[in-house]
């Protein structure tokens, strides 16, 4: 299964590399963004990769079509990304926050307004909180660093298509920072319990329902790595979702990886 990047009308112009201001072309032949020739990967997704580098998209997108994903576009530029998400529709997008035309926020934000469907994971250089907290609340449900294996981007992918959002563990602040999620209605933001740190009104089933979050696990994989009913894992999830003051499993993994005091259970 090969993937489909650049022009994918037809072979590469040998007199030279297309108009950066004109970098993703997904209007191809019919069937060129369909989902056709997917049902042999199952739970697989088809995506549209974006970089500033369009020699990286294109061997990404390589890489990943050797796993199974179907690649409809690369762009890299914010228009060129909007162009190929809203022609190609895929059911995920790969991009680094800085494209060739500015950073990529805003482009988020308009992915996840036309597009809903169309899932947003960040593969960036900038690994500071700051940073991942802005892409998480633009519609990111993925963030991760560029110097991470192909097999961290296949566990991140494999994450958000279970349903589930994906923030590589790794990534914490010098010093506690405000959560992500925006105003409540009272002045407050998620997160705030009168200056005390949420984290430590979890109990300890939360914490460990916390960290598998963090670790990418869906509702099925915490309830059978904790030996427990769905039910009972659901349960469990939006009671620290309750506790944290957030309204999203990906707002609570964003709060934690904030929190300068968050250490996982032993």
């Amino acid at each position: 299964m090969g993937a489909t990047h650049g022009d994918p009308s037809g072979p590469a112009d040998p007199s030279g590399p297309a108009d950066p201001a004109d970098p993703a072309d997904p209007s191809g032949p019919a069937g060129q963004c369909g989902q056709d020739g997917q049902d042999d990967v199952p739970g697989l997704w088809t995506l549209v990769v974006a970089d500033a580098s369009r020699l990286l998209a294109e061997a990404l997108a390589l890489v990943l079509s050797s796993r199974g994903y179907r690649v409809l576009a690369t762009a890299a530029t914010r228009d060129g990304l909007l162009r190929a998400v809203t022609t190609c529709r895929p059911d995920a997008c790969v991009l680094d926050l800085q494209l060739l035309d500015g950073q990529a926020l805003d482009t988020i934000r308009e992915i996840h307004a036309r597009e809903q469907a169309t899932r947003v994971i960040v593969l960036s250089r900038a690994m500071d909180p700051d940073s991942v907290a802005a892409a998480v609340e633009a519609g990111a449900v993925g963030y991760l660093g560029k110097d991470r294996g192909l097999d961290v981007l296949d566990r991140a992918l494999r994450a958000v298509a279970a349903g589930g959002g994906f923030i590589e563990p790794t990534l914490s602040p010098q010093t506690p920072r405000p959560a992500v999620g925006g105003s409540r209605g009272d002045g407050s933001r998620a997160g705030d319990v009168g200056g005390e740190d949420p984290l430590r009104r979890l109990t300890d089933r939360e914490r460990e329902v916390l960290r598998l979050l963090i670790e990418g696990e869906d509702t099925a994989a915490i309830a059978k790595a904790l030996r427990m009913s769905p039910r009972t894992a659901r349960t469990h999830v939006q009671g620290v979702l309750d506790k944290l003051g957030v309204h999203s499993r990906l707002e609570a993994v964003a709060l934690a990886g904030r929190s300068g005091r968050w250490t996982a259970p032993s």
